[in-house]
């Protein structure tokens, strides 16, 4: 029986892996600047630092480089934006209302630690969707996204984290 879903899984990875096509390969590239440093991923790392564009209802950036914002960073089309420490939970509500859940109570952010929106833009559009399938109800879309932003957070310290000249081109994600 081992046997039996080893290989049924093996097939499955083979037919999931040949699924995409050779335009799905080719990685898009971002770029901003941030304190004075412009950051660039071209298509050989982009895999290497955290950038991505995503849909789980709005859609959104998010940047998971805590070694040059100090956490992570995610920004919809609706203007909502923060950014979360590390160790910190967050739950994001409706209208960009941010609880944190600690000891199984969600209570208020701590807003020295947590930054948020206080201005910016983000311009996102979408190409080359295209639905993927293995059978069986196994059906997934991909689609290239583009765009610019720019972007500043604030604490109620009032230090600030200021995002600007943001650019992405070709950057594949789930729709």
């Amino acid at each position: 029986m081992n046997k039996f879903l080893f290989i049924a899984i093996t097939i499955a990875a083979l037919l999931f892996s040949n699924a995409c096509s050779k335009q799905d390969e080719v990685h898009g590239e971002f770029s901003f600047s941030y304190n004075g440093t412009e950051y660039h991923n071209s298509p050989s790392n982009l895999d290497d630092d955290g950038f991505e564009v995503s849909n789980d209802g709005i859609r959104h950036i998010y940047f998971y480089m805590p070694d040059v914002f100090g956490g992570e960073i995610y920004f919809d089309i609706h203007h909502c934006a923060y950014l979360l420490p590390p160790s910190t939970n967050i739950t994001l509500e409706q209208s960009c209302n941010l609880t944190s859940f600690v000891n199984g109570q969600n209570v208020p952010i701590d807003s020295s630690k947590v930054f948020i929106y206080q201005s910016g833009s983000l311009n996102l559009s979408v190409s080359d969707c295209k639905t993927h399938s293995l059978g069986s109800g196994l059906d997934w879309s991909t689609c290239r996204a583009s765009g610019t932003f720019e972007l500043t957070l604030v604490n109620n310290l009032n230090e600030t984290i200021e995002i600007t000249n943001g650019t992405f081109n070709n950057i594949l994600f789930f729709e």
